[in-house]
């Protein structure tokens, strides 16, 4: 009976010692390293809580220079680019391009030796300072005519589409928002790549004046001032021919043909 005893005794140990083990293995146990890892996660969170709001905080200052950005930007756009003189013509071309102002086309008078030798648009709403009436400037201007003297049989109408001789010039001053504009001589359509900004003829003062002029492009459809034709020519425009023989190359250029001229922009 004893030794029965014992060995009941024995599996009742056993049981319990089992009974612990599996308790042990339900419950976990924490260890150093465990509460390290939660540190690390708690301070993950806690950066990536920092980096949210600094991104938020850096969304808000592009945003802001990308708002200063485009104010500017529009500001820009309105007086980028560049401005010429269409000489002829009040009005711009339709091709993105804008009307400073119009006005008269004017330069010192032929038979005068000095003074101004350029052409100038002169705006038709003239502001003054100071002036006096009674002392006179020795500097001059005066306002120009289509003259074309010896296509006045029809005043140039075969060039220029109607009759213009001494017809006072009118001319507008346009902004173009391309970037460059260039006057070229000798042809009537602009290099690939260019816009037109309008095409005419090369036209200049007399080769008898007693001033030199500077070469300008003349819409070839001028318009005419309200006012009239005048028979007094302070300032006379003509067409250019080139002179062959000489200096001159030609070919490709010919004696004896009016020089065409385009206004261009990119």
């Amino acid at each position: 009976m004893l030794k029965v005893a014992n060995v009941y005794l024995f599996c009742l140990a056993h049981s319990a010692f089992v009974t612990s083990m599996f308790v042990a293995a339900a419950e976990p146990q924490c260890s150093c390293s465990d509460y390290s890892i939660v540190e690390r996660i708690t301070l993950i969170e806690h950066e990536a809580k920092k980096l949210k709001q600094a991104t938020e905080q850096d969304i808000a200052a592009l945003k802001q220079i990308n708002n200063q950005f485009e104010t500017k930007f529009r500001t820009m756009s309105k007086t980028a680019g560049d401005t010429y003189a269409r000489w002829g013509r009040t009005t711009c071309p339709g091709n993105g391009t804008s009307r400073l102002y119009t006005g008269y086309m004017a330069g010192s008078r032929y038979d005068h030796k000095g003074t101004g030798s350029n052409y100038l648009c002169l705006t038709n709403e003239p502001l003054w300072d100071h002036f006096e009436e009674s002392v006179e400037s020795s500097g001059k201007i005066t306002g120009t005519v289509y003259r074309f003297y010896n296509h006045r049989s029809n005043g140039a109408a075969d060039f220029l589409g109607d009759n213009m001789f001494n017809q006072k010039v009118p001319c507008a001053v346009c902004h173009t928002k391309r970037s460059v504009s260039v006057m070229i001589p000798g042809r009537n359509r602009c290099y690939d790549g260019w816009t037109m900004e309008y095409r005419g003829y090369l036209v200049s003062g007399d080769k008898g004046d007693a001033r030199s002029s500077e070469y300008i492009c003349l819409d070839r459809r001028p318009e005419k001032l309200p006012d009239g034709r005048t028979t007094v020519t302070d300032n006379r425009l003509y067409f250019v021919e080139g002179i062959c023989g000489k200096t001159l190359t030609c070919p490709p250029y010919v004696s004896g043909l009016e020089i065409t001229c385009v206004v261009c922009s990119i």
